[in-house]
Parts: C-alpha cells; structure tokens; sequence
C-alpha cells in the first residue's frame, strides 16, 4: 500500500511510498482517568528509509526532517501541519495542524550507506480538537 508524508513549514518534507515503510497512529488518552478525560493527545510515529539524492537529482527531505527535530520551542516554526496519506488506496488520511516533534532520529550503515529514520510527532495538546482522520475515499 505505502504512504505519503507532508510537513508544511519553513524546509517543507515531501517523502513518497519509497521511504516510508511503516507509520503508526495513536490517540493518547490519560490512564489514571475512570470517565472520559478531557486531556486527550495525539501522535504519529513514522519509520521510513534515508533515500540519498548524491548527484542532487532531487531535494533530500529527510534532511529537512533532521533540521525540523532541531528548532527551538519558541520558534514559530516548531508547530507545523504534518499529513500523512495511504498511497495507493487511500484508506486514511490523518492531519495533525499544530505538530511538533517529540522524537527524531537517524541510523546509518557505514558498509553499505544505508539509512533509516524514525520520526514521532504529537499534535500540540489544546489544539487536539483540530486533528482530522478522513477514510472512505472513493478510487
């Protein structure tokens, strides 16, 4: 099936179903609640591989991925819009307006100059009401 992952922002990410190879998506309630709590969150966690561009064919987005996890929180460009699409059959398309990266990181293959990646953003905690998941969409 694959997947689509758009980060809107000041080095915007555009990865296709080359890169991506599994994202997961969580909807974060608290655990010491006994009613439904009010202090919900929500997240994407996103694995995927480093697709190098040496002769600069096309721009590498996960560089702009590992700059992103480096912008300091009183940075407007901290909280971004990430959206992630199913690519070939589009069975959810979840938005997350208000991101900002919880966790990045980058493991390289010195032999084989392989990489992967691992990305987990959360949506920022008062604008939880704004996140989307769409489905159902017609071929």
């Amino acid at each position: 099936m694959g997947f689509r992952l758009e980060i809107d922002g000041a080095g915007p990410v555009k990865l296709t179903e080359r890169a991506i190879t599994s994202v997961k998506f969580g909807s974060e309630i608290p655990q010491d609640s006994n009613a439904r709590a009010t202090d919900n969150g929500a997240s994407i966690k996103i694995w995927g591989k480093l697709l190098f561009s040496l002769g600069g064919e096309e721009q590498d987005s996960t560089l702009n991925l590992a700059q992103w996890s480096l912008v300091p929180s009183e940075s407007p460009d901290s909280y971004r819009n990430v959206k992630v699409v199913s690519a070939s059959q589009i069975v959810r398309q979840i938005t997350l307006p208000n991101a900002f990266v919880v966790e990045y990181a980058e493991e390289l293959d010195d032999e084989t100059g392989v990489g992967n990646f691992y990305l987990h953003v959360k949506q920022k905690k008062d604008q939880t009401a704004k996140v989307t998941i769409d489905g159902e969409f017609s071929a």
